[in-house]
């Protein structure tokens, strides 16, 4: 018995701080986030119930999706899997998978319908940004980007 309640501690003190770590690396993307687009009190508490509409629109099809493919590897296991029922999972998982992604479309467009011209300007912006983060490391890696370029004398990068 002792042992049990010396395992359940020490599991305990392994996961809730990885939970709470997780939790506060979620506030401070959230606090990011408002600060960046200089939400009003009143945007976020929209863009909080956008949020909590697409976890609870999102989460039970995703357990679905899991339970769906966790079918599909068990059936592709077999050594001679039924065709039609493969078949059937995967246009399951695939009509579920558009179900997400419509869940977070909406959560997206009713996100940007709260934002102001400039704050849809930053999003904007950043997402551009987003975009050409990804192909940076192959300018840098010939030379063609410099890491952190610091504008010199007249204001050009040396």
């Amino acid at each position: 018995m002792l042992k049990r309640v010396i395992g359940v501690v020490a599991v305990l003190a392994l996961v809730l701080p990885a939970a709470a770590q997780e939790t506060s690396i979620a506030d401070h993307a959230h606090d990011t986030v408002v600060n960046v687009l200089q939400l009003t009190a009143d945007q976020v508490t929209q863009w909080d119930a956008l949020l909590a509409t697409r976890k609870a629109t999102v989460e039970p099809i995703r357990e679905n999706l899991q339970d769906i493919l966790g079918q599909l590897k068990t059936l592709l296991a077999e050594d001679n899997p039924d065709p039609a029922a493969v078949g059937t999972l995967v246009i399951q998982a695939r009509d579920l998978r558009t179900q997400i992604a419509a869940a977070n479309q909406d959560y997206i467009d009713g996100f940007e319908g709260l934002l102001n011209d400039q704050q849809a300007k930053k999003l904007k912006f950043l997402r551009a940004a987003n975009k050409a983060a990804r192909v940076l490391p192959a300018f840098r890696l010939f030379g063609l980007v410099a890491r952190d370029q610091a504008p010199g004398p007249g204001g050009q990068a040396q």
